[in-house]
């Protein structure tokens, strides 16, 4: 490994077969077992560009998730995202729908549990 390995932070552009390009939180564009494949699929696509671009430590892209909070919300009984409000984020840059508490907070099951899965095939590169 380098002395200073490159690597990423955040999330990578999400293809448009599986959410609309440029848009917050844009929605899934399948759903159900096609959905949990299409994601599988991003991150493959998304490890691969990392390693072709010579980044030393690889990260899934962010790829299963619409956003990064919502991907740790949708595993907390007590979060309807049926019933969603409108509110200002980034200093109001920018007005987003977000979910609402309902109830008691809970976790429903190990947020991360499915990810290793997709990206085990994948690992950093010694150069």
């Amino acid at each position: 490994m380098p002395l200073f390995a490159t690597t990423i932070a955040g999330s990578l552009p999400k293809p448009a077969w599986l959410a609309e390009p440029n848009r917050l939180w844009a929605p899934w564009r399948a759903a159900g077992a096609a959905l949990a494949d299409a994601k599988r699929d991003a991150t493959v696509l998304a490890l691969k560009l990392q390693e072709d671009c010579g980044i030393d430590v690889v990260t899934d892209g962010e790829q299963s998730r619409q956003h990064f909070v919502h991907g740790f919300l949708e595993f907390v009984d007590g979060i309807d995202f049926a019933r969603k409000v409108e509110i200002g984020i980034r200093a109001d840059r920018y007005k987003a729908m977000v979910p609402t508490v309902t109830g008691a907070l809970r976790l429903k099951a190990r947020v991360h549990a499915p990810t290793p899965s997709a990206s085990s095939s994948s690992r950093c590169r010694d150069r």
